[in-house]
């Protein structure tokens, strides 16, 4: 039976994919799913199997938004990169009304004070939104054109 699954989408100006999508079965780690995008697109990151908290944080910090859910608890986790783009902004979006059929909804983001980065969580659908409207804006003033 299917467990969860693992959703990345990916920054387009490092991987042209749309997005990266693997179910997690019964017996198996989500790590699964993001080692095997890292595999897919050469990015050189290897992960243990009790990793997958660490995997996703990785994955985002590289810039690519990704999710994984657990599906027999209701809950979903976003790993939001320090800059959205305006397609992982679209995604988001348009998959909100299938996000709010988890009970437990919540976030990871990334500050960086100096050379040092903190993750933060957050909780909610709005508020995580609104996290992923402003980052997307802040990488438009940066003058990264999408």
């Amino acid at each position: 039976m299917k467990r969860g699954k693992v959703v990345i989408i990916p920054d387009e100006e490092q991987i042209l994919e749309d997005k990266f999508e693997q179910d997690i079965l019964d017996d198996e780690y989500h790590v699964k799913g993001y080692q095997k995008f890292s595999d897919d697109n050469n990015l050189g990151l290897n992960f243990r199997d009790d990793e997958s908290h660490r995997a996703g944080l990785s994955i985002a910090e590289l810039g690519h938004f990704n999710y994984k859910t657990e599906d027999d608890i209701g809950v979903i986790a976003f790993y939001l990169p320090s800059k959205v783009t305006d397609r992982q902004l679209e995604y988001f979006e348009n998959h909100k009304d299938d996000y709010a059929s988890y009970g437990t909804v919540g976030a990871y983001i990334f500050r960086r004070v100096d050379d040092t980065i903190y993750t933060d969580e957050i909780y909610g659908l709005d508020v995580i939104e609104n996290q992923m409207i402003k980052r997307n804006r802040k990488s438009e003033e940066k003058g990264h054109v999408r």
